[in-house]
C-alpha cells in the first residue's frame, strides 16, 4: 500500500508541477514545461521500485528524423523514447503532421 501512495503523490506532484507553470501567465510553450515535472516523475517511479533510470534530454537519433524530447535509460542501457505533447493535444498518431 505504501508504493501506492508514494506513486499517487508523485503523479499529483507531476500534476500540480504542470499546474504552477502552466498559471505563471509567461509566454512559454506548453509542452516545454512538461519536461522538469517529467524528469521528476520518472526518477520517483522509478526509486520507488529500485530501477535506476535517467532521461537524457532532445538526444540526436543517427540516420532518422526527428529529436525526441527524451532519452530513458535503465542501468545505463538505453530503454526507450519519451515525445511529451502539449496537455490537451492527445495521443492519436494520425493527428500529427510537420514537426509533430
Amino acid at each position: 500500500m505504501a508504493e501506492t501512495n508514494v506513486l499517487l503523490a508523485a503523479v499529483r506532484a507531476f500534476a500540480d508541477a504542470v499546474a504552477t507553470k502552466s498559471a505563471t501567465g509567461q509566454p512559454a510553450g506548453a509542452e516545454a514545461q512538461l519536461g522538469g515535472p517529467f524528469e521528476n516523475l520518472l526518477s520517483t517511479m522509478a526509486a520507488e521500485f529500485g530501477i535506476d533510470a535517467s532521461c537524457t534530454g532532445e538526444p540526436t537519433l543517427p540516420n532518422r528524423l526527428g529529436r525526441p524530447d527524451f532519452a530513458v535509460s535503465v542501468d545505463g542501457a538505453l530503454a526507450g523514447y519519451v515525445e511529451l505533447k502539449a496537455p490537451g493535444t492527445g495521443a492519436e498518431q494520425r493527428r500529427f503532421r510537420g514537426h509533430d
